[in-house]
């Protein structure tokens, strides 16, 4: 493991793949994940990504959830990017815009 870095187990915590973001959901959204499990959000909760798995769909979590919080997908154009220490939103993406 590189200094600085925790090792982990895997499926036991889920690391960014760069610097923190936080989101705030534009509108409701929920489905069945394929394990099974309902995934909710509501409009207004505030999330953080952990990876934009595609320019449609990004994995967050809660934001104020623990490390080993288990991830879930989002459609992009639902969640907006917040200013840094203004509590805002930026304007949203319209799908198909690069991120």
């Amino acid at each position: 493991v590189p200094p600085g870095r925790v090792a982990m187990l895997p499926g036991r915590r889920w690391r960014r793949a760069g610097p923190a973001v936080p989101l705030r959901a534009l509108f409701g959204y929920r489905y069945r994940a394929e394990d099974g499990r309902e995934v909710a959000m509501a409009a207004g909760e505030r999330l953080l990504l952990l990876r934009r798995a595609t320019p449609d769909w990004w994995q967050v979590r809660r934001l104020g959830d623990p490390p080993w919080a288990r991830p879930f997908f989002v459609p992009a154009a639902y969640v907006a990017e917040e200013e840094p220490g203004e509590g805002g939103t930026r304007s949203p993406r319209t799908p198909g815009q690069p991120a």
